[in-house]
C-alpha cells in the first residue's frame, strides 16, 4: 500500500445549455467573458472542467402590443447570487 499513487477524479461529463443573444456571439471578448462565467460556476474559471456547453444562438422573438420587439428566452429564468 505504500507506493499507493491516488490520482484525481476524471472529470464529470455535464451538459449545458446557453441561450446567447447575436451582440455577444459576436464579440469574441463578450462571448470569452460568458464562456469564463459558465465555466466559474462549475469550479474553474479557466477550463471547462468536463462541460459540454451547447451555445444556442438565441433568434426567436416576439412582438409587444407597444411594437417593441423582444427576444423569445427560455422559461427557467432566475438570478443566481
Amino acid at each position: 500500500m505504500a507506493d499507493l499513487n491516488p490520482q484525481p477524479l476524471p472529470p464529470r461529463e455535464v451538459q449545458v445549455t446557453v441561450h446567447v443573444p447575436t451582440a455577444i456571439l459576436t464579440d469574441i471578448g463578450a462571448f470569452q467573458k460568458v464562456q469564463a462565467s459558465i465555466f466559474d460556476r462549475f469550479g474553474c474559471g479557466g477550463c471547462n472542467s468536463g462541460v459540454i456547453i451547447d451555445f444556442k444562438h438565441l433568434n426567436q422573438f416576439y412582438v409587444t402590443p407597444d411594437l417593441e420587439v423582444r427576444p423569445v428566452l427560455p422559461a427557467a429564468q432566475f438570478e443566481i447570487g
